[in-house]
């Protein structure tokens, strides 16, 4: 299955948009992991603004930014939104609440826990009535909703919103599911050729091995390492880089592979 790329957007621990993530990734600039600016997205409304979460901004910000570099109308793509870990700061709050002597839960905590919250927030500042999914398979979550999206583009021969994210769990959720740093990238998918940059997917038998994050600079390297989204930095690094490249992702006992290829490679 062939899809093209038309946008892209990526925001994460001292990655500020796809454009600064790009100079990174091409080694004409220092990645600084300890920088996290994730502005409120202007298109939500007052209030909504003010209850959305880090984990909803840093989802938000990267499919505005990979509409506006496609050209798409936000409001008018279906979308498929994915996270390994959630809103784990969110759970880690009313879990504390819980275990206080009040138990009393916000009802902003709660309508933002769940897991399609994003997504909500997306259809709310967009007005969009399209439809929209939201997947969540552990470590297989980034194969598995990039073959979801990708199949989707094709069923309905239109442009499909693809977004993952994971940000850090707090607390002693953190202490047995680590994630190093907050991360997230968008893809607006394409089924129709003709784009610079497209994707060959196929699924295979076995799982990957090797070091796919080998050529990553250590502090990215790290990042793929302990955040689930974060695995699609490698492809990231050779669509900066203007290269072709092969990269695998685990999906239980096999692995999704990725041919990506520049049409003025």
């Amino acid at each position: 299955m062939i899809i093209s790329i038309d946008g892209i957007g990526c925001w994460g621990e001292g990655l500020h948009g796809w454009k600064e993530t790009e100079a990174i990734l091409r080694g004409q600039a220092q990645h600084d992991r300890t920088s996290l600016k994730l502005p409120p997205p202007e298109s939500l409304p007052a209030n909504e603004r003010r209850r959305a979460s880090q984990v909803i901004r840093l989802a938000i910000l990267c499919a505005e930014e990979a509409c506006q570099q496609a050209g798409c109308h936000a409001g008018e793509l279906p979308a498929i939104f994915a996270s390994s870990n959630g809103d784990g700061y969110i759970i880690n709050r009313i879990l504390d609440s819980l275990a206080s002597p009040a138990g009393a839960v916000s009802p902003s905590l709660f309508h933002n826990s769940v897991h399609n919250a994003p997504a909500g927030y997306w259809m709310i500042s967009h007005k969009s009535h399209q439809p929209a999914v939201s997947l969540g398979l552990h470590d297989e979550t980034l194969a598995a909703t990039l073959l979801k999206a990708a199949a989707e583009a094709h069923v309905e021969e239109r442009p499909v919103l693809f977004c993952v994210y994971d940000a850090p769990i707090p607390g002693s959720l953190g202490t047995v599911r680590r994630t190093g740093a907050s991360f997230g990238c968008a893809f607006i998918l394409n089924p129709t050729p003709g784009s610079v940059r497209q994707l060959a997917l196929s699924f295979k038998e076995g799982q990957c091995t090797g070091n796919p994050f080998a050529s990553l600079p250590e502090s990215l390297a790290d990042m793929a390492r302990h955040n689930p989204a974060a695995q699609i930095l490698p492809l990231l690094q050779a669509i900066a880089q203007r290269k072709n490249h092969t990269v695998s992702l685990p999906y239980g006992a096999n692995h999704l592979t990725i041919d990506l290829t520049h049409a003025h490679s």
